[in-house]
């Protein structure tokens, strides 16, 4: 088991984990019940349920390389994924490889750095770290929920 140097990254990390499966759980009923995409208006990201999957998953590796970068901590045994196609290409092994660098990378995340220092995202807002990494759990959590709506779950 991994050692963390952070008792709430730990937690965060192990939520962020669990809510990922359930996306996937979900994404794989929705995908076997015909429902048709939810309405996103002029958002690619729901071209369709292969798009959407690859979108969670891209944002998954995205977050915890972001945090890395703001740390001065860059993490260079993946790289990001710049399409959908990225992902498909071994969904599965992009999956394994992100979740294994959330458990090595966010480990060595101290309390002191989780705030109050405000970084700036990829979409232009300024957050901490901890907000970043409370942003990572809520994201998949998010998606299922449209997916089960759509399902009429």
């Amino acid at each position: 088991m991994t050692e963390y140097k952070s008792r709430a990254v730990r937690a965060l990390v192990e939520l962020h984990s669990v809510e990922l499966r359930k996306f996937f759980v979900a994404w794989k009923q929705f995908k076997a019940s015909g429902k048709p995409m939810p309405v996103a208006k002029d958002d690619p990201d729901y071209e369709s349920a292969e798009t959407l999957a690859a979108h969670v998953q891209r944002a998954a590796r995205g977050y915890i390389m972001w945090m890395s970068e703001q740390l001065e901590r860059p993490i260079t045994e993946i790289e990001r994924a710049q399409t959908p196609e990225d992902v498909w290409k071994d969904f599965d092994g992009f999956a394994a490889a992100t979740l294994a660098a959330w458990e090595k990378h966010a480990a060595l995340i101290a309390d002191e750095e989780l705030g109050p220092t405000m970084h700036k995202t990829r979409w232009g807002d300024l957050i901490t770290v901890e907000t970043m990494l409370e942003h990572a759990v809520v994201h998949p959590m998010r998606h299922r929920f449209q997916l089960e709506k759509a399902m009429g779950s």
